[in-house]
């Protein structure tokens, strides 16, 4: 077989897209093929696609194609994806690492309709604010990525990554963050669970910058970097406060001291009766 008669994807490459050919991409399914149910050798397969054997090997690393891995067909993962489960779902379910359904989602080219521009945050704009958060705060994809699944440009994403300060190390919008993430909730879940700032990201869509700032704004006080602090405890008379790290071990002894004095007092007494008869 010569590379003409082999399957590619033609279509625009994102920033990070260096292997193979420029303009293509190799078709999941037919590497698939060759590799899991006919046991191709690299070797083969790239002088069947004019790739060097290296080239094959990372694009099967890539797409996370390897032996003991199942075949997944493209139109069931962009059918799952269609259905709105998220990449990292996806890569829970199938086996397959989230950065290689991110791959095989772009190689499907499932959202490309013609290249134009839309007013941002319109009903026809392809990159609301929710898509954005979703793919990439929590799943992971890039700018190039994300401009590929729906027919815009990596400057587009960008643009409105930073307009809805949603790009690394950016918080979100402070208005709509706030009512997010209120004080209350983050005293629950930073001081009484005891979630880090990057956990905290994670389960509310945000940045771990945006948590981090909120704890300087609600005058939350942060723990050590790379130390879980217990939870803190309130009391009326002296507010929300942190206790000591050696609290536990401070509690042990003053109860050990109490009983002390207990069984010394009960000896003192008896000693007196006796001194008494």
């Amino acid at each position: 077989m010569t590379p003409a008669e082999c399957t590619w994807i033609h279509m625009p490459l994102g920033d990070d897209d260096q292997v193979g050919m420029r303009g293509v991409r190799p078709d999941p399914d037919q590497l698939q093929h060759w590799v899991l149910r006919d046991r191709v050798p690299a070797a083969e397969i790239g002088a069947r696609l004019g790739l060097s054997r290296a080239a094959v090997y990372e694009w099967l690393h890539r797409y996370g194609i390897a032996s003991g891995v199942e075949f997944l067909p493209q139109d069931r993962l962009v059918g799952l994806w269609r259905a709105g489960m998220l990449a990292s779902r996806i890569a829970a379910e199938t086996g397959i690492s989230a950065r290689a359904v991110r791959e095989r989602l772009v190689a499907a080219a499932v959202l490309v309709p013609e290249r134009s521009y839309f007013v941002v945050g319109s009903p026809e704009d392809p990159l609301p604010e929710h898509l954005l958060r979703d793919w990439v705060v929590r799943d992971g994809f890039t700018a190039a990525q994300v401009a590929a699944l729906t027919g815009t440009t990596p400057r587009q994403v960008r643009y409105r990554l930073d307009r809805y300060r949603l790009s690394t190390g950016r918080p979100g919008p402070a208005p709509r963050l706030r009512r997010r993430l209120t004080r209350e909730r983050l005293v629950e879940l930073y001081l009484e669970q005891g979630l880090s700032c990057t956990q905290i990201a994670c389960r509310e869509g945000v940045s771990a910058e945006a948590v981090r700032e909120l704890l300087v704004a609600y005058g939350i006080e942060r723990r050590p970097s790379g130390r879980r602090a217990r939870p803190a405890r309130v009391t009326p008379e002296r507010g929300l406060q942190r206790p000591h790290r050696h609290q536990a071990t401070i509690d042990r002894a003053r109860a050990a001291c109490a009983q002390s004095a207990e069984l010394i007092a009960a000896v003192r007494e008896t000693m007196a009766k006796l001194a008494a008869v």
